[in-house]
């Protein structure tokens, strides 16, 4: 089963059970009951998943800060060495 029928099987399902809900109160606990799901998915599968990119990111932009502070820094060395007065010639 491709992954386009596993999500057309599950919408039916959800279809049939919120068909079946009668009252209120039954609407309370289903609603209660997704939330409880997608804060278990979003702490067990998104949330990992999210920190793990985002420390690479971090990391690659870590990097490039280096690579930037490193150009700077030679920038800067080149120009001191240019204003810098030469000594006189000694004799």
């Amino acid at each position: 089963m491709d992954k386009f029928e596993e999500f057309g099987r599950r919408i039916d399902e959800e279809v049939s059970r919120l068909k079946k809900i009668n009252n209120f109160e039954d609407f309370g606990k289903r609603v209660d009951e997704e939330l409880a799901r997608v804060k278990s998915f979003v702490k067990e599968e998104v949330a990992p998943e999210t920190e793990k990119r985002t420390a690479q990111f971090l990391r690659e932009v870590s990097e490039k800060l280096s690579e930037a502070a490193g150009w700077i820094e030679s920038r800067n060395s080149t120009r001191t060495e240019k204003e810098s007065p030469k000594p006189p010639p000694q004799s």
